[in-house]
Parts: structure tokens; C-alpha cells; sequence
């Protein structure tokens, strides 16, 4: 026993080392793990090794009538082996899906030796003529029943697994035996001497009950032959005396064998044992794998011994050896080679190979590290999680990418390939005027809000790109130059700023701005000198160069109307700047209609 208990802490150190040493290789699973696998199993067990019983006897010297000279020896087992299989419906449970139970049935073909090392008892009995008389009946060998064991039980288990790799596993159950029956079918080689001692009191028989015969008893027994000559001269063998004495109706007989040497013996059902098995799988899928390991099996049986058991009655009668037990604590041990089979394939709508309540996206196929989505651009990041699922990105910013690498994701990077502070929206400043490239009219210069980014080098309040004196001040009327005062300058005439808006990429001017027109164009009638610049804009969708496209038509549509409206088209100048210069915030719907826009803008010259 002590060593079987060594021998299953060993393997059981030997499977954790195991489990440790392959669970350190794996860091990045190429396999289903028990967490996806079915819950269900159905687990189907061959074993087979040894057998040992140990017997507890009751005294059975006092069932026989005034006994003397009494000794019913002493059994034992030996020989034993064990044999069978069990079939378990088991379910794991958790998280993890690493412990379950088990429900079953166990069957064991046992086999073994019972042996009643000697056998020899003196007693009351009456013979064939009811004359009473001393019955010695002995055994001059050990008594062997040979067993076969039908030992049928149901487990209740608790389980335990745990895939190491895509082919290797550990597993061990361990739990109850409730015991269906143990039935001990046996055969049995005994022979029996049956020789008799007659007293004699009066004429009559009595029963001679000392230790030593009385020396006036007739004795029919071997060492009376052997020891009286005529006896012999007259009976050529003891057997032949003893035959001749049992014709007189004397219950006398050598190496009387049994009427029925086989029989059976079961004993007490519903005694609770346990089991322990640990065991090593090899997955030849996710569906079945073979199982290799020990297992132990303990089981404390009960017997009510026959009451009143007497090995022998009489010539020709036994009763089993197996009478007299009262308890055979059982235990088995041996080598255990089985299969287990996942039952009721967990369903799997995307086909991914992932149960859909294991499955964060169970409708789209997508990859066991990410617990079932998938991640389209392959940035390590899954797509639930992932801001741009599309182009590869980095997870500090969700997935999204940072082309120019200034901090900013391109997806919030108004430019993003080019780096650029926050404050500006990742748009670089290159004239450090505090106003980002794309809306500065003039990048390389530092310059002025109000001007777009140009500078006012004279502060005339003309930017000089429009100033054809840009050191000297001078009046907008003639464009930032001084006006000659020998000369009265012309009255200023008043610019048209009110703007005309478009709807998404449309080109259409709306009648609502039909009386800015008007006015303008009675403006250009006003002062034949007068000329007036259409500026078209759009907001910041769409591309740079489709969007400076865009506002060029806007303008042009402003000056058709202004023609057909009266103007002169020689004295209107068009320009478009896409979305620079940008009035309203981009970012709502409001702020980009203010900006889809054209506005007039009237200039008089001095001639």
C-alpha cells in the first residue's frame, strides 16, 4: 500500500513537472485550449494490473457441537489480478473549463486464490446407524478456492484536465465507488479425512468429548491401522478398512472430495470505495484523445458471515471458505489506456473554431488571441478596439496611425504628412505667425490674422500682396500707394462683402443673393474706373486641388450672373483659394456652410 501511494505521488510530481515545462514553451497558443472545447465528454477506460485482499474471519470453532482439538487455520489471498473497463459521461465547468464531474459505470473481472492453510476439527455427530460418536474430520493439504471475481460499480467522480499543447494533455479523476456487487465464483480443490472415535458406557454409545480418547474407545482412524498388525492383515489397505467400517453405516471416509466443488459467494453490496487515476492525453483532434496513466482503486467490502458456518458437515458436504469472511477490504492497481470523445460541438455561427459564448464577435470569423474578432489590418489590435480598422496603427492611439509621427493620429491630424504642434492641429507654421501653413496665404512670412498670415510692412491696412507700395502707406482707393496730392483723389466707393453661399459641391447661385448682385453691379455702373474681384472658397472636405477647383467655379458663376445682369465682364477678375482662408469652424455643419462661399470685392482706380 505505501508504495503504491509513492508510486502515484511520483508520476503525479512527474505529470505537474511535465506541465510546467511544455506550459513555459507555449506563449502564443497554436491550439484550442480546454476554455473551447465542448463541456461534455463521454470517457471510455481499459484496466488492468493487480489484485490484494485482506481477510477478516469470524471464529468458527464454536459452531460445531462440543468441539475438541479444534483448529479451522487461517486464509488468505493470493494470485490476485484485475481486469475491466468503465465508460463515464463527464461535464467540466468554469472559466477555464479545467474541472468537472463524472457519473459512470465500472465493471472489473477479478481473479485470485483464497487458501485455508489447514484444516482439522474433532465434534458431536451421529452416523448412519444414529449411534452417536466423535467425528474427526481433517485436511491434509491447504483448501485453495480458485475466484473469479464479478465486481460491477458506479463511480461518481470529480475531474480535472488541462491541454498543454495542440497534442498533449494531463488529466486525473479521482472520486466514489458505490459498489453494485461483488460476486466470488469459485472451485475448490479440498479433500477431506472423516474418521470416527465410539465410546462405549453401559452398552450404549456416548460422545467421548476429552482431548485424548478414552483408551476403551474403538477407533476408526488412520494412525489406528497403521498402529494395529491384525487390522492390517486383515484389511490389505487402510482405505479398505475404512471403506468396510463406512458399509456398517459409520460415518468414516479418506480423501472424501466435495458432492460440488464450485460455487458462489457474493458479498454485502453498496459499500462506498474510491478511485484515483491520473493519466496523460494525446489529442488526435478537439473532438477525441487517447489516455495513458495508473490508477488505484480501494474498496472495503462487508460480508455477514454464514451463521452457524461449518466448513463440513459430513461426508461430501462444503460450504465455502469464503462463509466465514466478514470483511475483504479490496485493492486494485495497474495501468489504464482509454479514449476521450467531446460531445455536442459547441456552436460555432462564424466557423472560426471558437464557441459563440467563448466568441466576442460570433457572427465574423476572426482569430482565437483576440477571443474570437478579428483584426483586419493585422496591427495586433482587434478590430472592436481598433479606431482604423483598415490601415495598420499603433495602440497608444487605438489602432490609428501617425504617418508624420508628430503625436497626433492621422484620423485628428488636419495634416497628416507633415508634423506639425496640437495647437495647430499637426499642421506645421513654418513663419512662426502663430497661423498654420494651410491657412496662411503667405507661409514662409510671418504675418497677420486679419490678412491671412501676410505681412502689413507699411500698416496701411493693406497686406502686401495686395500693395503695390508695400513700404509706403497709402490709401486702399489706390492700392496702398500714396495719392499724389497735386491731385484731389476720387471718392472711395464702398466694397460689396456680403457673401454668397453653395450648397454641398454646388456651383448654383441662389436668388437670395440676386440683390447682392444687383448692387454690385450698380456699383461698377456707378464709377466706369471701378472693377471688382470675385474670391470663391469651399470648406475642407474633399481634396486640396479638387476643392481650389471648386471655388474657381463658384466664382465664375458670381461674375456670369454679374454679366447677365449688365456688368462688364473685362472690369470682373475671378480667383479661387479652395478652402483657405476659412470664416466658421469646419467642424459642424453650420460653420462649413459659412464657408462655402463667394465674396465681391470692389476696387476703384484713379484714372
Amino acid at each position: 500500500m505505501k508504495k503504491l501511494f509513492l508510486i502515484l505521488a511520483a508520476t503525479g510530481c512527474s505529470l505537474s513537472t511535465m506541465a510546467q515545462q511544455m506550459d513555459s514553451t507555449r506563449k502564443a497558443p497554436k491550439f484550442h485550449a480546454d476554455s473551447m472545447l465542448s463541456h461534455w465528454v463521454l470517457d471510455i477506460n481499459l484496466l488492468g494490473g493487480g489484485l490484494s485482499q485482506t481477510y477478516t474471519t469470524a471464529n468458527t470453532a464454536g459452531n460445531y457441537a462440543d468441539g475438541v482439538n479444534m483448529h479451522t487455520g487461517n486464509l488468505k489471498f493470493s494470485n490476485g489480478s484485475s481486469f475491466g473497463f468503465d465508460a463515464q459521461l463527464g461535464y467540466f465547468f468554469g472559466r477555464k473549463n479545467h474541472f468537472g464531474i463524472g457519473l459512470g459505470f465500472n465493471y472489473m473481472s477479478q481473479s485470485g486464490t483464497a487458501t485455508l492453510d489447514s484444516f482439522h476439527a474433532e465434534y458431536k455427530a451421529t452416523d448412519g446407524n444414529s449411534s452417536i460418536f466423535r467425528q474427526v474430520v481433517t485436511s491434509d493439504h491447504p483448501i485453495a478456492e480458485k475466484l473469479n471475481i464479478t465486481n460491477m460499480n458506479i463511480p461518481i467522480l470529480f475531474k480535472y484536465k488541462d491541454r498543454l499543447s495542440k497534442h498533449w494533455g494531463i488529466m486525473a479523476d479521482a472520486g466514489l465507488l458505490i459498489n453494485l456487487q461483488l460476486k466470488n465464483s469459485y472451485t475448490t480443490n479440498a479433500a477431506f479425512d472423516y474418521e470416527g472415535i465410539y465410546s462405549f458406557v453401559n452398552g450404549n454409545y456416548v460422545y467421548d468429548n476429552g482431548s485424548v480418547p478414552n483408551e476403551n474407545d474403538f477407533l476408526v482412524t488412520k494412525a489406528h491401522y497403521l498402529a494395529n498388525t491384525n487390522l492390517q492383515n486383515q484389511y490389505p489397505t487402510v482405505q479398505d478398512y475404512f471403506a468396510a467400517q463406512a458399509k456398517l453405516g459409520e460415518g468414516v471416509g479418506l480423501g472424501v472430495q466435495p458432492k460440488s466443488n464450485s460455487g458462489s459467494v457474493s458479498y454485502l453490496t453498496g459499500s462506498v470505495g474510491f478511485l484515483i487515476r491520473p493519466a496523460v492525453n494525446y489529442y488526435l483532434s478537439d473532438r477525441v484523445a487517447l489516455t495513458g496513466g495508473v490508477y488505484y482503486l480501494y474498496q472495503p467490502f462487508k460480508s455477514n458471515a454464514q451463521s452457524g458456518y461449518n466448513l463440513t458437515n459430513g461426508m461430501g458436504e462444503y460450504s465455502s471458505v469464503l462463509h466465514s469472511v466478514s470483511s475483504a477490504p479490496s485493492q486494485s492497481y495497474g495501468l489504464n489506456l482509454g479514449v476521450r470523445i467531446y460531445m455536442f460541438k459547441p456552436k460555432d455561427t462564424d466557423g472560426d473554431g471558437i464557441p459563440d459564448k467563448k466568441d466576442k464577435c460570433p457572427l465574423v470569423y476572426g482569430l482565437e488571441q483576440f477571443q474570437g474578432c478579428p483584426d483586419t489590418d493585422g496591427d495586433g489590435i482587434p478590430d472592436p478596439e481598433d479606431s482604423c480598422v483598415t490601415v495598420p496603427g499603433l495602440v497608444q492611439f487605438h489602432g490609428c496611425p501617425d504617418t508624420d509621427g508628430d503625436g497626433i493620429p492621422d484620423k485628428d491630424d488636419a495634416c497628416p504628412y507633415q508634423a506639425g504642434p496640437v495647437q495647430f492641429h499637426g499642421c506645421p507654421d513654418r513663419d512662426g505667425d502663430g497661423i498654420p501653413d494651410k491657412d496662411d496665404a503667405c507661409p514662409d512670412v510671418a504675418g497677420l490674422p486679419q490678412f491671412h498670415g501676410c505681412p502689413d510692412t507699411d500698416g496701411d491696412g493693406i497686406p502686401d500682396q495686395e500693395d503695390n507700395c508695400p513700404t509706403v502707406k497709402g490709401p486702399a482707393s489706390n492700392h496702398g500707394c500714396p495719392v499724389d496730392t497735386a491731385k484731389p483723389a476720387p471718392a472711395p466707393m464702398p466694397d460689396v462683402t456680403e457673401p454668397i453661399h453653395f450648397e454641398v459641391n454646388k456651383t448654383v447661385v441662389h436668388k437670395s443673393s440676386y440683390h447682392t448682385l444687383e448692387d454690385a453691379v450698380k456699383l461698377l455702373n456707378t464709377d466706369k474706373n471701378a472693377t471688382i474681384v470675385v474670391s470663391g472658397y469651399a470648406d475642407n472636405r474633399g481634396h486640396a486641388a479638387y476643392n481650389k477647383t471648386l471655388s474657381l467655379k463658384r466664382a465664375k458663376a458670381v461674375k456670369a450672373h454679374l454679366v447677365k445682369m449688365g456688368a462688364d465682364a473685362k472690369r470682373i477678375k475671378v480667383k479661387g483659394y479652395g478652402s483657405k482662408h476659412p470664416v466658421a469652424s469646419n467642424k459642424t455643419a453650420e460653420g462649413r456652410l459659412e464657408n462655402r462661399r463667394a465674396v465681391m470685392n470692389l476696387s476703384v482706380s484713379d484714372k
